[in-house]
């Protein structure tokens, strides 16, 4: 049998059905690495999918994200009316709150999926815009804004990197170990 390029939906799904069968990472990556050929994405598709007990285990916390996220986002949506209501500038301000929307709105379909890799990327576009965000509505001179955009900020970055590191610990491949024959090594009783 040759190997194929790697199709991202049918390994994933093969990642969840196999750990519903009862096997191990390692067993899962042994298996589709001899199907297909990128090892890297196998184990990057292994270790950014979340377990069944640590989905349950954390899905009230990954809901709160979700909610903090749209909070956030009915929050941005006020006071960019507000804004444009006092300068009357509605094309400039409203570009900012599109790329805003269409931004959380991935972020929320991606966080409700359980997608490893977007937690991270929450958090740093989150903390990224905080300080850009916090001057822009000190200039402005409205303090309930400002501490709400704070508050809400530092959450949302909080339950990103704490979800990320929870649920999906060995995410980062450079910290996995590999074999003598180069094959990364996913259970730490394995091998």
């Amino acid at each position: 049998m040759s190997k194929k390029t790697l199709d991202v939906k049918t390994a994933r799904k093969f990642i969840i059905d196999g750990r519903n069968s009862g096997k191990t990472d390692q067993e899962i990556y042994h298996e589709l690495s001899k199907t297909f050929y990128d090892k890297k994405t196998i184990v990057s598709l292994i270790t950014g999918t979340v377990t069944v007990e640590k989905k349950n285990k954390y899905k009230m916390y990954n809901n709160i994200l979700l909610g903090f996220i749209v909070i956030f986002v009915i929050f941005k949506i006020l006071s960019t009316f507000f804004l444009i209501e006092q300068t009357r500038e509605i094309w400039i301000i409203l570009l900012p709150l599109i790329i805003l929307f269409l931004c959380a709105g991935y972020f929320m379909y991606e966080i409700a999926r359980y997608y490893g890799p977007i937690y991270r990327v929450c958090g740093i576009i989150t903390f990224v815009t905080l300080f850009p965000s916090i001057r822009n509505t000190i200039d402005a001179g409205s303090d309930v804004e400002w501490i709400v955009n704070v508050i809400l900020s530092i959450a949302i970055v909080f339950l990103s990197f704490y979800l990320e590191k929870k649920m999906f610990p060995n995410y980062r491949l450079r910290n996995l170990k590999k074999d003598d024959d180069g094959e990364y090594i996913l259970d730490e009783n394995c091998c």
